[in-house]
């Protein structure tokens, strides 16, 4: 198997070249960004106004211990998360064995909050869903899923 991988590896294959060329002309750009669209209507979209949208996941003997973060690029009026699923993998498919309606805080530019799953099973699998929301310019939510993972003591 070695020597059948060796020689394949041996076969030649053709080469890229790269070309390029130097710009000399030079233009000053000034870029401004902003989330607000101020003085006219167009189709552009404001920026995003959150980021470090989080599930961190611990396994111990008390259970699934989940730690939630929302971050926004500047205070908001609310910000937080909701909708939380723990849900867990069947052979039917996914069933969610437990619901939380999430927490906010007002007039913060970070939000955090913990919940603990205390009946997740050792060896089963898991995946926790949530909506994490910002408004800060606007309103946003930006859903957020683990995917599968298998608690494991």
């Amino acid at each position: 198997m070695a020597a059948l991988m060796t020689m394949i590896f041996m076969v030649p294959t053709p080469s890229l070249k790269a070309c390029a060329a130097e710009n000399v002309e030079t233009t000053d750009v000034e870029v401004i960004t902003t989330n607000k669209i101020i003085g006219y209507q167009s189709q552009v979209q404001p920026l995003t106004t959150m980021f470090n949208c989080q599930i961190v996941l611990a396994f111990t003997l008390e259970g699934l211990e989940m730690s939630f973060t929302t971050s926004s690029v500047e205070v908001s009026s609310v910000i937080g998360v909701k909708d939380i699923k723990v849900q867990q993998k069947m052979w039917y498919g996914w069933k969610t064995v437990m619901t939380s309606d999430g927490a906010e805080n007002q007039n913060e530019a970070v939000f955090g909050a913990d919940l603990t799953y205390p009946d997740a099973v050792n060896g089963k699998t898991y995946r926790v869903l949530c909506t994490h929301y910002a408004n800060y310019d606007v309103y946003e939510e930006v859903v957020n899923d683990t995917g599968a993972f298998k608690f494991v003591l």
